[in-house]
């Protein structure tokens, strides 16, 4: 579907990617290089997101973010976007940063909501004080934004009619629409499916019914584990295709976003990265599950839970 306007169009699968660490928990350049490329080397997959929530973000420097950076854009395959992720609530520090990002490769910038504290909360329904947030990063930093919607029950959700603002902004090119539920989505993708890229974002099960309603995309840290079957899952819910779609999602999705991302309703303090990279070293594709602290590791149950999950999907052999 074009939008009504000139800007960069995201269409298909964006996997948000992880950072691998060595033992003295420095960036293993070497495996997460290897890790973005198998991601890339991935037909079907338009970018990589690098510097996210699954990436770590809270635990890297501005430095380690701008290396992650440039690791993606030396794998990455022609015509793939780089997406890093900007978590700063100062402008300033924010227009600086993403500046830096930029210089290092990257093409678009995913923008965590910069007031998601319970003191600053308000600002994110405040429409003047958000448009001025992402018209700086617009005109100073000059690489387009993509918003990162967060669930209305955070409590640091923009309102509908701030984000229908802030796609008025010729940089904004994109929401990350990680509402949670299915009817928080429609009304994004109702309101803004012609004026920027709307990109499904839960690692849930309310995921089937967001695609097979209505996106352009999705970025999802889910799909960083074989991302071929996510591919085939976009495929088929573009076509709404439903009886291919409930063959792939039942088959591959649901056991791992019940044992990796619990569905996103938590009961536990293990981090979902560590969960995450634990499926991704029980499939060979890095050598260590290693987090920063104070992310809390996988324990013996947890990757036993997520082994049987594999053997489940058939990502596993029993």
């Amino acid at each position: 579907m074009p939008l009504e306007n000139s800007k960069l169009q995201m269409r298909g699968l964006y996997p948000a990617t992880v950072t691998v660490y060595a033992e003295d928990m420095s960036i293993d350049i070497e495996a997460t290089s290897k890790h973005l490329a198998s991601v890339a080397s991935v037909p079907g997959v338009k970018g990589l997101v690098v510097t996210g929530m699954l990436a770590e973000v809270l635990e890297l420097t501005p430095e380690e973010e701008v290396e992650l950076v440039k690791i993606a854009c030396n794998v990455r395959k022609k015509g793939q976007l780089v997406i890093a992720g900007l978590m700063e609530r100062n402008i300033d520090v924010a227009v600086k940063q993403a500046r830096a990002l930029k210089a290092a490769g990257a093409d678009a910038l995913l923008v965590f909501p910069p007031y998601e504290l319970r003191a600053y909360r308000k600002l994110l329904s405040d429409a003047d004080e958000m448009t001025k947030y992402f018209t700086r990063l617009d005109k100073e930093a000059g690489v387009p934004s993509i918003i990162f919607q967060y669930p209305p029950h955070s409590g640091a959700a923009y309102p509908i009619d701030i984000l229908v603002r802030l796609a008025e902004i010729p940089g904004v090119i994109g929401i990350k629409a990680a509402t949670g539920t299915f009817e928080a989505y429609k009304d994004i993708w109702d309101r803004l499916k012609d004026k920027l890229s709307v990109l499904a974002a839960v690692d849930s099960p309310p995921l089937r019914e967001m695609l097979l309603y209505g996106a352009h995309g999705a970025l999802i840290g889910i799909s960083t584990i074989t991302p071929e079957h996510w591919v085939k899952l976009l495929e088929a819910t573009d076509k709404k295709d439903v009886a291919k779609t409930d063959a792939i999602f039942d088959k591959i999705c649901r056991p791992l976003m019940a044992s990796v991302f619990e569905n996103q309703k938590p009961t536990r303090a293990t981090s979902e990265t560590a969960c995450v990279k634990e499926v991704l070293v029980q499939l060979g594709e890095i050598p260590s599950s290693r987090i920063r602290p104070p992310a809390v590791p996988v324990t013996d149950g947890i990757s036993k839970e997520i082994h049987a999950a594999l053997i489940a999907s058939g990502l596993l052999s029993g």
